[in-house]
């Protein structure tokens, strides 16, 4: 797998622009009223299509942690995730939002709002956890919660990089079996879903489940000297996690459930994929994936507010899609692609440098 997954000539930023797309079609059949979004026995397309992420992701970030040092790999991971959702939350709170607001309402008022405000949106979410959806009544973004647990999972490989466990790559493949053995038990053991749910236990179990999918990636990554590059091996995991799907579970996002468990069957297929679909052009210099991802939430809202889900199903996405391509077009040009322009910038190794350079200073005579 190491040596067909080329690290600079390979599908996955396309694969990650089109599940991204996948969670705005998810999203958009329960914002536009066309039924329930659980279409696959429980689960969601959109929640299908995050366990893809978190697997690549995995898979990718493991290269960045194994190549530079614990304080650049932060650095960079920091301008990657963290400049794109702070002006992701103060475009929606106070544009796409205040749109939205004015089509409902007068124009005065939206500031002052008391409960919910716009304000709030953004202070208390700018740490990634997600402690207020709404502004006014309206849920503004469901998308942006999982990018606390991405973030999450960035620091379990740090310390797992620091602690110098991804050179024993073992351990890697140990570490995520330990945390699915965790999930499988609490997901079969009878009366545990009772205790374990997201009324209990939210941050514990999103991570458990999103952090196993994201070192399945990483496993994969430690170990693409030995895996195979096998298309029936893909197809395989393809093929045991829809059989999950069919299995029967509780009620979608409450507890885990069988898709769960196999949610870490993701990761493999997607990467093969990624290492032979011949659309390597599509997204390797400008990748517009994260983009589509933060502001597909609000901008469907925004349609669903201007009744253009009247236009049917099929046409009410393709104009979510097409209003959201520009904010994520000039999401990259605009902010993600000069925060990671700063990426070479090694802070931590300048302050050590300038505080020896003190210390010198202050020792000669």
């Amino acid at each position: 797998m190491g040596d067909a997954l080329d690290a600079k000539s390979n599908s996955l930023n396309f694969l990650r622009l089109v599940l991204a797309m996948t969670v705005l079609v998810s999203h958009a059949r329960g914002i536009g009223g066309f039924g329930r979004e659980d279409v696959l026995h429980g689960t969601t397309f959109g929640t299908v299509a995050v366990y893809g992420f978190f697997g690549i992701s995995g898979y990718l970030i493991a290269g960045s942690a194994e190549r530079h040092s614990s304080g650049r790999y932060l650095w960079q991971r920091s301008l990657r995730i963290l400049p794109g959702f702070w002006v992701a939350l103060v475009v929606t709170a106070f544009g796409i939002a205040w749109v939205g607001w004015l089509s409902q309402h007068h124009m005065r008022g939206y500031l002052s709002i008391s409960r919910h405000s716009p304000f709030g949106y953004v202070a208390n979410n700018w740490l990634l956890d997600m402690r207020q959806a709404r502004i006014s009544s309206t849920v503004w973004n469901g998308s942006l919660w999982t990018l606390f647990y991405e973030f999450l999972c960035y620091l379990i490989l740090l310390g797992i990089a620091m602690a110098g466990v991804l050179r024993r790559r073992i351990w890697v493949f140990g570490i995520a079996g330990g945390l699915w053995l965790i999930q499988a038990s609490i997901t079969v053991m009878p009366g545990q879903e009772n205790t374990f749910n997201i009324f209990h236990y939210w941050h514990a179990m999103n991570l458990i489940k999103f952090a196993v999918v994201f070192l399945v990636g990483s496993a994969v990554y430690v170990w693409r000297d030995r895996i195979p590059d096998a298309g029936w091996l893909a197809l395989g995991c393809s093929t045991l996690f829809a059989a999950s799907l069919l299995l029967p579970g509780q009620a979608p996002d409450l507890y885990f459930r069988a898709c769960d468990l196999g949610a870490p069957l993701l990761a493999y297929p997607l990467l093969w994929l990624g290492a032979h679909l011949p659309l390597q052009r599509i997204g390797s210099v400008n990748d517009y994936s994260y983009g589509m991802y933060v502001y597909a939430y609000p901008v469907t809202v925004l349609m669903a507010i201007w009744q253009m889900n009247r236009l049917g199903f099929v046409p009410f996405v393709a104009v979510c899609i097409i209003a959201t391509a520009p904010l994520a077009i000039a999401s990259w040009w605009l902010i993600e692609k000069r925060a990671m322009s700063l990426r070479r910038i090694d802070w931590p190794r300048k302050i050590a440098r300038r505080k020896v350079t003190s210390v010198e200073q202050q020792s000669d005579p």
